[in-house]
């Protein structure tokens, strides 16, 4: 689904509980006013490598148009939770009916100018994963919101993150916690990337 400035989301409080109020996307993102939002990163073990798969956002979008990004995200609409966020996103967006795993929360607060507004984001952000392993060409991709997907290795987003490489929008810090998990999940060490 394609947003728009009028889609109603909840103000929450710090601890992520509703504060009773909603406003429209376009407002909270002027005023930034705490919000949800979910990340999902699909990834796989391919040829001993670990990959994320990466979608190149639409170049209609808010913010970050034409970025490499996080697998699957989005927002919580007005009434929803984190989980059913997340499930929501993975399936508008890839195709991919599943509900993903929590693995932690993080707190994101930037401005910038995108489109020539200022965007001022302010997100409390549940972080999931999925183990898919699937040709990109598989995800049925929501064109309105990203121009395609592409499996990258875990290796180089750091590497290009690192770099403050421009193509990509994703936060070293997010990416830093999955790595660990990541490792762990696929029972791999340093030495097997």
């Amino acid at each position: 689904m394609a947003y728009h400035d009028e889609d109603l989301f909840d103000i929450l409080n710090p601890d992520g509980s509703r504060t009773g109020l909603t406003k429209a996307r376009g407002l909270v993102h002027r005023d930034g006013d705490l919000h949800g939002a979910s990340h999902t990163y699909i990834t796989r073990l391919h040829q001993g490598h670990i990959q994320i798969l990466l979608q190149k956002r639409s170049q209609t979008k808010d913010s970050f148009p034409g970025c490499l990004d996080t697998s699957s995200a989005g927002h919580l609409d007005a009434g929803e939770d984190f989980d059913a966020a997340a499930r929501r996103e993975l399936k508008e967006e890839l195709g991919v009916d599943a509900m993903p795993t929590y693995l932690f929360t993080r707190h994101m607060e930037y401005e910038e100018i995108f489109h020539g507004k200022r965007f001022h984001d302010h997100e409390l952000i549940h972080v999931y994963f999925l183990d898919l392993d699937q040709p990109a060409e598989a995800f049925a991709i929501e064109t309105c919101e990203l121009d395609a997907v592409l499996w990258m290795d875990l290796t180089d987003i750091q590497r290009a993150l690192a770099q403050n490489d421009d193509r990509f929008c994703l936060v070293p810090e997010e990416i830093n916690r999955l790595t660990a998990y990541l490792y762990s999940f696929y029972a791999t060490d340093a030495s097997c990337r």
